[in-house]
């Protein structure tokens, strides 16, 4: 009882507090899609003082995180569909909520949502116009500017700043087609390289251990953030060829992030396996890179100088028992369906079950033995490293990756927060 009057006594005094605490509950995760779902529209049911804007709003930022699908959730409730909430748009803090879920809808840039947001055009809002408008110049959402062109005319448009918006948006669509393909084949290759040399310079860059920790990364990127761009480029430092990495991979890895120095020009971000070589080449850095206090599960190192740092792939719920043992490589990330699947020929991770061993004592001598092992946290990868990465990770759904959030969270962090306010 006190606490939930120490609670109130806040609301009463600081109500930007306790949206504070709403937020930090969304960032901490925890929760579905379709529980936000069924807050916002209770939000929206509900009157929309400033405070639930902000709340509202907050939400539809954690749900811009999610697959694509999650557009056409927003669009059912944007156009009445869902609840018949459409009238909630004459509000002001109505129509702010909606421009929000407009970028949302918009930046996935689904062809089967493009009838609804076209005849949203014509809604007698002057903001959803213009804003959609904007949104494709955002985006370059071309087959959402062809089909607003050929049914929306803006002749009869009242709003200056409409027609403006669609003037603009008619010349940015036009230059992106036409900017490079009236160039010669070798100069639009040689610009491609140029353009990807350039954003390299001034990314920040994980390196990790081999070139299918790379590929399984790069993957699962773009399955859980479908919308937005990777904000740091990935390498491997296995180059020894071999495309199962392992003690070869690591003891690059230690030995490439302790030569970063501290004028380099671009952040390094090192990520060890949770195994027993990635956790020796990461114990055995030099003394300049300090452990962080933020407990052996999330561990990761900072060198003097601020432009490296390093850190251990963070156990995901579930394999508590792999990383006690040592036995965490990137692979294991996965649930144990994932790493049983083969491709159509057969083929797959070739796992195997060391022999256990025993020792007993009989007639006070020692006797040493083995029997099968059925543990799975004991498990062994032999081979098919290479197929796993480039053949199975490749097909599999965004909620097959779900375990591997929490490691892009912690590796935007560490850049973002860790190492970039250090830049010279």
């Amino acid at each position: 009882m006190s606490i939930q009057m120490s609670e109130d006594v806040i609301a009463e005094s600081d109500p930007y507090l306790m949206v504070v605490r709403y937020q930090e509950r969304l960032y901490r995760g925890g929760w579905d899609r379709d529980e936000l779902l069924s807050d916002l529209k209770a939000k929206l049911s509900s009157k929309l003082e400033p405070l639930v804007v902000l709340e509202a709003i907050a939400v539809l930022r954690i749900l811009s995180q999610e697959d694509s699908s999650i557009a056409g959730r927003l669009l059912a409730i944007a156009v009445g569909e869902d609840d018949g909430l459409v009238d909630v748009w004459v509000e002001d803090g109505g129509i702010i909520i909606l421009l929000e879920m407009l970028d949302v809808i918009v930046a996935f840039k689904r062809p089967e949502d493009i009838p609804q947001l076209t005849q949203m055009m014509v809604w007698d809002l002057f903001q959803i116009p213009s804003h959609i408008l904007l949104l494709i110049r955002k985006y370059g959402c071309r087959e959402l500017w062809d089909a607003i062109a050929a049914a929306y005319s803006m002749e009869g448009e009242y709003d200056e700043f409409i027609r403006a918006q669609h003037v603009e948006t008619g010349k940015m669509i036009s230059q992106l087609r036409s900017s490079d393909w009236m160039l010669p084949e070798d100069t639009r290759k040689e610009l491609v390289a140029l353009r990807a040399s350039a954003a390299a310079a001034t990314k920040p860059v994980l390196y990790v251990e081999g070139k299918t920790d790379r590929a399984i990364l790069e993957v699962a990127y773009r399955r859980l953030f479908p919308s937005q761009e990777r904000p740091f480029d990935i390498k491997e430092c296995d180059v020894t060829g071999d495309a199962k990495g392992g003690a070869g991979g690591a003891g690059t890895l230690d030995r490439f992030i302790a030569s970063v120095r501290p004028d380099s020009p671009s952040l390094a971000l090192a990520l060890f396996d949770r195994d027993k070589e990635g956790i020796d080449s990461y114990r055995d850095l030099p003394k300049y890179f300090v452990e962080s206090p933020e407990g052996q599960l999330r561990s990761f190192k900072l060198a003097a100088g601020g432009r490296a740092a390093a850190l251990i792939l963070p156990t995901p719920e579930g394999r508590e028992r792999y990383a006690e043992l040592s036995n965490l490589p990137i692979e294991f990330m996965f649930g144990d369906d994932v790493l049983s699947m083969k491709t159509r020929a057969g083929n797959g991770l070739n796992l195997s079950f060391p022999e256990l061993v025993i020792s007993a004592k009989r007639h006070g001598k020692p006797v040493v033995g083995s029997m099968p092992n059925t543990m799975p946290e004991t498990r062994v990868l032999d081979s098919g490293k290479g197929t796993f990465a480039m053949e199975i990770v490749s097909t599999l759904a965004a909620h097959h990756f779900e375990p591997f959030r929490e490691l892009f969270r912690l590796i935007e962090d560490i850049l973002s927060t860790h190492l970039a306010h250090t830049r010279t």
